[in-house]
């Protein structure tokens, strides 16, 4: 039986109809050669198909090659030519900004300021910072100027910065239809690179690819924040002198190597070297100065045990002064010029002095020192831009005058290195006289004793007019000379010099000489002794007694009282040159004792006697109490070597008025004292 059969159409109607009669007519060889044509039918289709695909897949890919539209062949050729304005556009508009930054609001510094060195901190060879101000001047860089400087650094390096790239040569004609014309655009929180420049580009074939006109490129750096903050710290300077008020209280700390007031109960001279103070307040200023701050900007608290820090070292600019993201640092280096006076000075040298006149009180061994400094130096100030890391450098100078803040003093011209007021290391370093120098140890008591030896380790000072230079010290049997103590010095040449010879526990002994080749000159220093006054005991003897007595022995009298002092003035008269020419005695001692003097003071102060002889000194002592004068000693003291070496107390009789004695009774004691002060025992070394 057939099987139904469904065809495409109405497949139900259609077998119905047509079964039998194809059933009727078919044979068994006509059938077979049917399904062979209609194989071969289905194969034929098969490859039409696939050629008919594979026809299509390549018309598809002319089709799209040859339909490739032209103007986006121009886009992206477009795109390209704008990457490279723009990358050249930010580049130079970066390099400019830096410059503006690296060089107080310059790109090239006008020849009036880079050529003077009074307006200008010069920071490398090639570098320099204009001063915004000096002295009473201000020269601020305006935000418009800085943006011109911009401009014109954009437009001399455009051209050079584009048509340099190797693409641009190999690739494209670019056609220039306008000036180039930037406009940069400085606003609170970036910085707009515009460029109006009319470029057509076109490819070697002379097809024009696109025309390009306007150009912008942005760069984050907070450029307008951080010149508004530098220009507010110039203006509050230029007000308040801040800089300066800081420099003015290091000097007034009271730094051992910068002295500036002072009193200290001594006998002993105190000293100071000009080069050491100039050199420590440099680097006191190096140090604090990068501790100031600026309040509104990045402040960094300083610790509760800095309270000196936090009230001095952060500057109020004012309440509307708020620039987050900035900070300010100070600078000043070592290497910069530094101008630097103090007075007074000699020879290098800052010295105490002893107060007083010559009333009882100047006695006393007080040291006193008053310096007063001029000083000029300059200072940058680092501003920056904490989110982009951007520094902007600007530079002004700081001036005191006598201690005293003073933008009016005088610029003295600064030099490339640093210099000073006090030229002996100049002039010291001008050596061209060798000159031999002996020293000696002088015993002479202008009686029976005199002798010298050769003393070495002696300091040699050469003095000229306002120059002092350190030669070095002495030695015995200096170049094999045998038997002599001293050395060969070159000395500068000075025609009124004068040679001064210091050692310790000897008097100082100096000579006025002509510095000439192979000259010697000579130096006799004195041995002294200095005796502590915890060992001196004064004892008081009232005249009264004295008188009715005829004379008092030396265990009678009392010791002064808490209330009372007793001025003590030792002097050696000799006729020597010195002496004559100062009109000085040749050795004197001044000391006070006093009950309400503290035991290690009296141990520090000292009385100095003069050694290895027997000497006959002028002694007088004045005793007071409070401003009231009670008595005294006056006479002829001979002092044994042998006693006062091994001295363990000196006990000194003095002659005193009654506490009821009218002013004419002391005076008359006064007036008469060193007759009056034979009633009493000479003074006693036991």
């Amino acid at each position: 039986m057939l099987k139904k059969r469904y065809g495409t159409f109405n497949n139900r109607c259609f077998s119905s109809k047509l079964a039998s009669p194809i059933k009727s007519s078919l044979k068994p060889h006509s059938s077979k050669l049917h399904i062979n044509n209609r194989g071969q039918v289905t194969v034929f289709i098969i490859l039409g198909i696939l050629l008919l695909l594979a026809l299509a897949i390549i018309l598809a890919i002319k089709t799209e090659i040859v339909t490739f539209k032209p103007e986006e062949a121009a886009t992206t050729e477009k795109g390209r030519v704008e990457s490279y304005l723009t990358s050249c556009i930010n580049q130079l508009g970066n390099e400019a900004v830096e410059l503006v930054g690296l060089q107080g609001g310059y790109i090239e510094v006008p020849s009036g300021i880079s050529g003077d060195p009074d307006r200008h901190l010069k920071i490398s060879p090639m570098n320099v910072i204009p001063f915004w101000a000096y002295g009473l001047n201000k020269n601020i860089p305006s935000l418009d100027q800085i943006k011109e400087q911009i401009d014109s650094y954009i437009e001399d390096n455009m051209r050079e910065c584009l048509f340099s790239q190797q693409p641009f040569q190999e690739t494209y004609d670019i056609i220039e239809k306008s000036e180039l014309a930037a406009d940069t655009e400085i606003v609170e929180s970036k910085i707009i690179f515009n460029v109006h420049w009319d470029l057509e580009v076109r490819d070697k074939s002379g097809e024009v690819i696109s025309e390009l006109i306007n150009h912008v490129a942005e760069s984050p750096i907070k450029l307008k924040r951080v010149y508004d903050t530098a220009v507010q710290i110039v203006e509050r300077e230029m007000i308040e002198m801040k800089i300066e008020d800081l420099t003015q209280d290091l000097i007034a700390i009271g730094h051992p190597s910068v002295p500036s007031t002072g009193l200290e109960l001594s006998c002993s001279k105190k000293e100071w070297d000009v080069v050491e103070a100039k050199t420590t307040l440099q680097d006191l200023l190096r140090i604090n100065l990068r501790q100031l701050q600026i309040k509104g900007t990045e402040v960094v608290e300083f610790p509760e045990e800095l309270s000196y820090y936090q009230y001095h070292y952060v500057w109020d600019l004012g309440e509307e002064f708020v620039k987050p993201n900035v900070d300010a640092t100070f600078i000043y280096d070592n290497n910069y010029p530094f101008t630097f006076q103090v007075y007074p000075v000699q020879g290098g040298k800052m010295s105490s002095g002893m107060m007083g006149g010559q009333d009882f009180i100047s006695y006393l061994c007080i040291q006193s020192w008053k310096f007063t400094y001029d000083i000029s130096y300059p200072i940058i100030v680092r501003v920056r831009d904490e989110t982009t890391g951007y520094n902007f450098n600007i530079a002004f100078t700081v001036h005191l005058l006598n201690n005293i803040p003073n933008r009016k003093a005088e610029i003295i011209p600064q030099l490339p290195q640093a210099t000073s007021f006090v030229s002996d290391t100049e002039f010291c370093h001008n050596k061209r006289i060798p000159m031999t120098v002996l020293t000696w140890e002088l015993v002479d008591n202008t009686k029976e004793t005199y002798y010298r030896e050769p003393l070495d380790d002696v300091n040699i000072l050469f003095t000229c007019l306002r120059h002092q230079c350190t030669m070095g010290q002495t030695e015995f049997d200096f170049a094999r000379t045998g038997y002599q103590a001293g050395n060969i010095y070159d000395f500068p040449y000075c025609v009124g010099a004068i040679l001064r010879g210091e050692k310790e526990s000897y008097k100082d002994d100096w000579i006025r000489i002509v510095t000439k080749n192979d000259d010697t000159a000579e130096l006799n220093l004195v041995p002294t002794l200095k005796v502590p006054l915890d060992k001196f005991k004064i004892v008081k003897h009232e005249l009264d007694e004295a008188e009715a007595a005829g004379s008092l022995t030396e265990n009678t009298g009392t010791l002064l009282s808490s209330s009372e002092i007793a001025s003590i003035t030792l002097t050696f008269e000799k006729n020597d040159t010195n002496s004559q020419l100062l009109g000085e005695p040749f050795h004197q001692s001044r000391f006070i004792a006093s009950e309400k003097l503290d035991a290690n003071v009296l141990k520090m102060q000292k009385a100095e006697f003069l050694a290895k002889a027997d000497f006959t000194y002028a002694l007088e002592v004045q005793v007071l109490d409070k401003e009231t004068y009670l008595g005294g000693y006056k006479g002829q003291w001979l002092v044994s070597w042998d006693e006062l070496e091994n001295a363990e107390e000196i006990v000194i009789h003095v002659i005193t008025t009654d506490a009821g004695a009218s002013d004419e009774e002391k005076f008359g004691l006064l007036s008469q004292l060193e007759e009056k002060s034979k009633l009493v025992s000479q003074p006693k070394i036991k």
